[in-house]
C-alpha cells in the first residue's frame, strides 16, 4: 500500500500527527510506503476556482490534514473519481474555536470550519486525536481514532524531575492569545501557589504572555521565553526549563474536543503536570487535575513545596508514557486506518462511465 500524507501548515499538528507517525509507520516496517508532502500539487481552471487534477504521485491513499477550502473538498472528489481512497485527518474543531481566538475569524465567521465538516462528511475515512472529534467529523460511521503519541527519542532525554533546583520554576507554554479564556479557569489559584512558596518559585511563560498579569490579576509580572517553532526544540526547551506545568482549559465545546497533548508533552519531559478536568485530560490520566482556584493553589504549592513528592508524581507520569504513550505504540493503528480507507472506497467505487454530478454533492452551508 503506498500512502501520500499532506501536511498543514500548523507545525505541531504536522509533527504529531503528519510527520512523526510516517517515520513509526517506517521504522515498524509494517510494508507500506509513506511520502510526506506540504499539500498537494493540483491543476486548476484557468481562473483558478476549480479543482481540475490532483498528483497522487501513484498514492493508494491519500491523506489530508486539516482541509478547510472548497479547493480541498474538489480535491477529496476528484482523488475519489480516480480511486484513490482519501482519509481526512482532524486534531481540533474548527468551527468551535472560541470568539476570541485568533483564527475565530477565519474559520467560523468565515465558515471554513463548515468546509473541514463536508470534507470529513465526504471522505472515506476520518482519523481524529480525539472520539469527540470523531463525533463532529465522522458521524457516518467511517472513522477511527488515534491518539497523540510522542517520539521515544523526546520521552528519553533527561527528565526535569532529576533536577533539584533551588528555585521551582511553574511554567506555562503557548500563545496567550490562542488561548482568550483558559488560562483565567486558574482563578486566583495561581497567585495563592506563587505566594505561598515564594521565593522558591517564579512564573515562566514558554511562549507569548501578552496580558498574562493583567489577566491573572499577578501581583509580578512573568518571565517570558521566546517560543522554540521547531517541536524537537520546543519539547526539548520546555523540559529543561519547567518543573512545574500548568494545562488550564476551560470547559468548552472546542476544548472538550481537544486532545490530551499538553499534559502528555509534559509528563514525557518529566514535568510535574496540574491540568484541567476536561474529560481527555481525564482519560489520559496524567497529571493532578483541578478544578476550583483552591484546587490549583494546592497542588501547586504541593510541586513547588514537596520534591520528592514532585518527583514521584512526574516519574510515574513519565513510566506511563514509556510505557503506553509512544508513537510506536500508535503505528499499527495509522496503518489499520489507512487500510480501512482503501476498503471503503473499494467498497464504494462507482461503476466505470458512471462519474459523480454535481448534484450528487452535499453543498457546504454559507457562512
Amino acid at each position: 500500500m503506498r500512502v501520500l500524507l499532506a501536511q498543514s501548515a500548523a507545525a505541531a499538528s504536522a509533527y504529531y500527527r503528519i510527520d512523526e507517525p510516517a517515520a513509526a509507520v517506517r521504522a515498524a516496517g509494517l510494508d507500506v510506503e509513506v511520502t510526506v508532502r506540504r499539500g498537494l500539487a493540483t491543476t486548476t481552471s484557468r481562473g483558478g476556482d476549480e479543482v481540475l487534477d490532483v498528483d497522487s504521485e501513484g498514492a493508494d491513499v491519500v491523506v489530508l490534514q486539516l482541509p478547510k477550502t472548497e479547493a480541498m473538498l474538489q480535491c477529496i472528489r476528484v482523488l475519489q473519481e480516480r480511486g484513490v481512497a482519501v482519509v481526512v485527518e482532524m486534531d481540533d474543531l474548527l468551527t468551535g474555536v472560541p470568539y476570541g481566538h485568533t483564527a475565530h475569524k477565519t474559520l467560523v465567521r468565515q465558515g471554513r470550519g463548515k468546509f473541514a465538516l463536508q470534507c470529513g462528511r465526504e471522505a472515506d475515512l476520518v482519523t481524529a486525536s480525539t472520539p469527540a472529534l470523531l463525533q463532529e467529523y465522522a458521524s457516518h460511521g467511517r472513522g477511527v481514532v488515534v491518539p497523540n503519541a510522542i517520539p521515544r527519542r523526546i520521552a528519553e532525554l533527561p527528565p526535569a524531575y532529576e533536577r533539584t533546583p533551588q528555585t521551582v520554576t511553574v511554567g506555562w507554554s503557548g500563545n496567550v492569545l490562542g488561548h482568550p479564556y483558559d488560562l483565567q479557569e486558574m482563578g486566583s489559584g495561581l497567585q495563592q501557589a506563587l505566594d505561598r512558596t515564594q521565593p522558591l518559585s517564579r512564573l515562566v511563560v514558554l511562549g507569548q504572555k501578552w496580558d498574562l498579569r493583567n489577566r491573572l490579576r499577578l501581583s509580578q509580572e512573568p518571565e517570558e521565553v521566546p517560543w522554540v517553532f521547531d517541536v524537537d526544540g520546543y519539547t526539548t526547551r520546555m523540559g529543561e526549563l519547567f518543573d512545574v506545568g500548568l494545562a488550564p482549559l476551560r470547559q468548552d465545546r472546542f476544548n472538550e474536543c481537544k486532545s490530551w497533548l499538553k499534559p502528555l508533552e509534559y509528563s514525557a519531559r518529566g514535568v510535574f503536570c496540574v491540568r484541567a478536568r476536561t474529560s481527555e485530560y481525564e482519560r489520559l490520566g496524567l497529571g493532578l487535575p483541578a478544578r476550583a482556584p483552591k484546587d490549583w493553589a494546592k497542588w501547586i504549592s504541593l510541586g513547588v513545596q514537596d520534591g520528592d513528592r514532585r518527583r514521584e508524581v512526574a516519574a510515574a507520569a513519565h513510566e506511563q508514557v514509556l510505557a503506553h504513550h509512544l508513537t510506536e505504540h500508535t503505528a499499527e493503528r495509522w496503518v489499520q486506518a489507512w487500510r480501512a480507507a482503501l476498503d471503503n472506497r473499494a467498497r464504494a467505487a462507482v461503476p466505470s462511465g458512471h462519474a459523480r454530478t454535481a448534484s450528487s454533492a452535499v453543498p457546504v452551508p454559507s457562512a
